[in-house]
């Protein structure tokens, strides 16, 4: 845990920001939370130090259209992505291999805590 580093989650529903919000914040984490890519870049402020927990598939502003935007920011975040998609087309594949990770939904708590820690750490071993 970092009391610095927020984990910035984006998804369009609202039981799920709830839990892993629930979930984040008894681990100690920091959380901000946003129900779709127009209210996370309409809020996000570039510098904050984290990561971004993103679900895929939203209605307007898709999660490779955040994922891209922050990439692009000058404050890029690492990013993991969940998704209920089973089989990700290719061409979406190129972007995922940005990604810290691709987590099915419903994702287990130890797995999302786990991938987590690895991106926080690896952020924090790189001095951002």
């Amino acid at each position: 845990m970092n009391e610095q580093q927020t984990v910035f989650l984006v998804d369009d529903d609202p039981a799920v920001l709830k839990a892993l919000s629930r979930l984040l914040r008894a681990e100690g984490y920091r959380t901000e939370t946003f129900n779709s890519g127009r209210d996370f870049m309409d809020k996000y402020k570039p510098g904050v130090g984290g990561c971004l927990v993103l679900d895929l598939s939203m209605p307007g502003i898709s999660g490779l259209d955040v994922q891209e935007w922050v990439a692009n920011s000058g404050h890029p975040l690492p990013t993991i992505f969940l998704t209920a998609q089973d089989d990700i087309p290719e061409q979406m594949q190129v972007i995922l291999d940005r990604a810290a990770g691709v987590l099915m939904k419903p994702v287990s708590a130890s797995t999302l805590l786990r991938s987590i820690e690895e991106v926080m750490g690896r952020r924090r071993e790189r001095g951002a």
